[in-house]
């Protein structure tokens, strides 16, 4: 794995960590009420759709649809009805669809980023006043770009629910892929060796290890400050209901 690869996955699972075990805290402290549902709706209604779409695609119609402001059980969530294609298979929708919230979400940070104009997180201690000094605080896309980052992030990691449909499908495609890759070595000696170098030069010549990377450390720049933004609102959210 090159640098740029491995900096992708620590960025985006950085991003994914803090989304599950600060923001959703933090999304908490607006109750359980229609207040909370619409801090997370933009985010719940981005998590609901990318299922919906990655359904469609695999093969299956949608029955039914809806976000946490208007589910009883204030979760939202996505019923998918017959198949449209003889082609359409439950495993590939299962392994697929219950991640496809953490790809979209990551994206749409990263998208966000780009339009608050904010810079990157600093990487040293002294950076951190010139990157303070950098942010474009007066303009109004920093301040929707950090609302609508502290939703996604809230809502883009798979739910215990999108795990439990996940794990089989993607236990069998890695047992699939460990005894393809176990057989292809015994034909074939130096067979993974290869095929690991040529893809390798391939993403490296069109440049997609660098841009996942940069893409990724932008998510995970908005995740960090929408947290930061939010977190005191969220907190005196709390402390009103609470006296």
């Amino acid at each position: 794995m090159s640098v740029e690869s491995a900096t992708f996955a620590v960025f985006a699972v950085g991003a994914l960590a803090i989304g599950r075990f600060a923001h959703r805290p933090l999304l908490g402290r607006f109750g359980g009420g229609t207040l909370q549902h619409l801090v997370r709706l933009p985010g719940n209604l981005l998590h609901e759709l990318a299922h919906a779409v990655v359904m469609l695609l695999t093969g299956y119609t949608i029955s039914g649809f809806t976000v946490s402001l208007f589910d009883a059980s204030g979760r939202g969530h996505v019923v998918p009805g017959p198949a449209w294609t003889r082609l359409a298979r439950p495993w590939i929708t299962n392994l697929l669809s219950p991640i496809a919230p953490a790809i979209v979400g990551l994206a749409a940070l990263a998208a966000l980023h780009l339009y608050s104009g904010m810079p990157a997180l600093p990487t040293s201690l002294a950076g951190v006043l010139p990157v303070l000094a950098a942010v474009p605080w007066a303009t109004w896309q920093l301040w929707v770009a950090l609302a609508l980052g502290f939703s996604v992030a809230a809502e883009m990691a798979p739910s215990d629910i999108d795990l439990g449909v996940w794990w089989r499908p993607a236990l069998g495609a890695a047992l699939l892929v460990a005894a393809g890759s176990f057989a292809a070595e015994q034909l074939r000696p130096g067979t993974l060796a290869t095929l690991a170098a040529t893809t390798s030069a391939t993403l490296g010549g069109l440049g997609l290890p660098e841009t996942l990377r940069a893409w990724s450390g932008r998510s995970l720049s908005l995740t960090v400050a929408s947290g930061l933004a939010v977190g005191p609102v969220a907190w005196a959210a709390s402390r009103v209901r609470a006296g």
